[in-house]
């Protein structure tokens, strides 16, 4: 068993405030933060994932679709769909973003 705390995690390559506090060969998962007005461009990924929302709440962009996303609030994306995140609130937000690689 191995507890990860976010202080310890590795900071994610992208230069978003993210962090991997999990990795495998089958899963990664990320925390991610998002301050008010930050926006995460749409972007494809090659990888499935699922995001929760764990604090605030944030827009999720996905194509010409837009979906507002609240307290514990699941999606799961589909590979190589156009995705990004904005947080269009006063206050931050928090998501774990679990890759299935």
């Amino acid at each position: 068993m191995k507890i990860v705390s976010l202080t310890d995690a590795p900071k994610v390559p992208s230069g978003l405030d993210g962090h991997i506090m999990h990795s495998s060969d089958k899963l990664q998962v990320i925390h991610l933060c998002l301050q008010p007005g930050q926006n995460i461009p749409q972007h494809p990924n090659p990888f499935d994932a699922v995001a929760c929302l764990i604090e605030g709440e944030v827009v999720l962009n996905a194509g010409k679709d837009q979906f507002r996303l609240t307290l514990y609030d699941v999606v799961e994306i589909a590979k190589n769909t156009d995705r990004g995140f904005s947080n269009q609130s006063a206050s931050e937000a928090r998501l774990l973003i679990m890759k299935k690689l």
